[in-house]
């Protein structure tokens, strides 16, 4: 395959796009387009693989493809089905030069590899559309030095940064910072302009300044104009699942190359294969968020929220939920915890359930059942744990056994783990045994539900 066939194809794409763009709007025409499309696609990847940069070619493999003409996306790879899917609008994507298309596919790719959007969710769980923002420039100004370095030092001159695009010294004039060193990390980046003003939103009148400003507000109005780093990653909310997408694609992608092809990809593509690839460590908070978010709500109607998806429809009602959340926290109170954990424990609870209706039964144990009572208001809690006795299981399993009130509840057994080896079967919904120490000293063959450290 020579560069022959690839600039053939992308010159039959821009003149169809001059058609369109002219008037013509035939359905024949966007076919002929999303056909050469597909094939551009097809023979960048191919050289990738046999004449570039192998590594790229491969990950691109692992790529499904979606035209949209529809789509304000120039380029954008989807993580919420696998493979994943990079999204784009042909009639955006192809009007830039070859070279600015491959910059563009390996600038997104670098992005997946690096778990970007599982990060940005992370750093942002507010969902604050300024963060967005902010964490977007900061991952793109890490992503495009590292592809202008890889350009300059080791002659990739297969691709060329685009105009316009997010570098270190592009977020130096944009927010007036006065020192940023280049070829760092997102977060890097992050941290340096998350607190700073929009500047979109910044004027500025100093006539001393006045050539500044005029770089600045064109830079600003190129990029805006241009947004070939909008990555529509806000779509997603669940980083875990995200991060679960990006480890197989990765692993796939690695597992068709041989160790030449592995060992061109630069340092930090294999720290990070080596990352993705740690056990992960799942704190019990994040696990209860994630159980509460599988338990389904009814809904209904209601006139003190906007709907969600017409928020300028003040005349229609949002939806709310209106299922009571059951949750059963049963603490060993054998002297293996705190009056000081059972506080922050319920801390931790009230604050993950804060929008829910929700009522805990909390059952106080240790070779017997000590208390029980209803919690439901923060104030409810008694900090006095009863008992102090040996450690059981059983009569918090047998109790809960014996009323059907708690088939639909969440039983979160908090314990040192010492007690007995087997246990009936809760009929629960979901079970989930908080360590105060290690999770491997809960003394149960079979606890029937997930185990975790306290501080995991």
């Amino acid at each position: 395959m020579t560069n022959n066939n690839i600039t053939e194809c992308l010159y039959r794409i821009k003149e169809n796009i001059k058609a369109v763009e002219n008037g013509r709007r035939e359905p024949i025409l966007l076919e002929d387009i999303k056909s050469d499309f597909y094939h551009l696609l097809e023979l960048i990847k191919l050289f990738m693989i046999s004449e570039r940069d192998s590594y790229y070619g491969y990950f691109m493999m692992n790529l499904s493809f979606n035209a949209d003409f529809y789509s304000n996306t120039i380029a954008a790879i989807g993580l919420d089905s696998y493979p994943p899917v990079m999204n784009s609008n042909p009639l955006l994507l192809c009007n830039f030069s070859l070279k600015e298309i491959m910059f563009i596919i390996c600038h997104e790719i670098e992005h997946i590899i690096l778990n970007h959007p599982a990060e940005m969710i992370k750093s942002n769980p507010t969902g604050n559309s300024d963060i967005y923002e902010k964490f977007n420039l900061a991952a793109d100004a890490s992503v495009n030095d590292r592809l202008r370095y890889e350009i300059a030092a080791e002659n990739r001159k297969f691709m060329t940064v685009p105009d316009g695009c997010i570098l270190s010294e592009t977020l130096k004039k944009m927010f007036r910072l006065r020192n940023i060193r280049p070829l760092e990390n997102y977060s890097y980046y992050f941290n340096l302009i998350k607190d700073k003003a929009n500047p979109d939103n910044e004027n500025d009148n100093t006539g001393s300044q006045e050539s500044d400003s005029e770089e600045r507000d064109d830079i600003i109005t190129r990029y805006n104009c241009v947004r070939i780093d909008d990555h529509n990653w806000s779509d997603s909310d669940d980083a875990d699942e995200i991060t679960e997408v990006v480890k197989e694609f990765i692993n796939t992608s690695a597992e068709m190359m041989d160790d030449e092809i592995r060992g061109l990809m630069p340092a930090h593509y294999l720290e990070q294969i080596k990352l993705i690839n740690e056990p992960p460590k799942i704190s019990w908070q994040k696990l209860l968020k994630k159980y509460i978010g599988t338990i389904t709500a009814d809904k209904k109607r209601t006139r003190t929220r906007l709907n969600r998806r017409q928020p300028n429809r003040y005349d229609l009602s949002g939806e709310m939920n209106d299922k009571i959340l059951k949750i059963t926290v049963a603490i060993d109170t054998s002297a293996s915890v705190t009056d000081k954990e059972v506080s922050m424990i319920f801390n931790e609870i009230f604050a993950i359930i804060s929008k829910r209706k929700y009522c805990i039964t909390v059952i106080e144990c240790d070779s017997e059942i000590q208390r029980i009572y209803t919690v439901r208001k923060p104030s409810d809690v008694r900090s006095d744990v009863a008992g102090r006795g040996g450690t059981e299981f059983s009569p918090v399993i047998e109790y809960i056994n014996s009323d059907k009130y708690f088939r639909d509840s969440l039983l979160i057994y908090f314990t040192d783990g010492y007690g007995e080896d087997k246990i009936p079967r809760p009929l629960t919904y979901r079970n989930l045994w908080v360590i105060t120490g290690d999770k491997n000293e809960l003394s149960l063959r079979n606890p029937y539900g997930n185990v975790v450290g306290f501080e995991n």
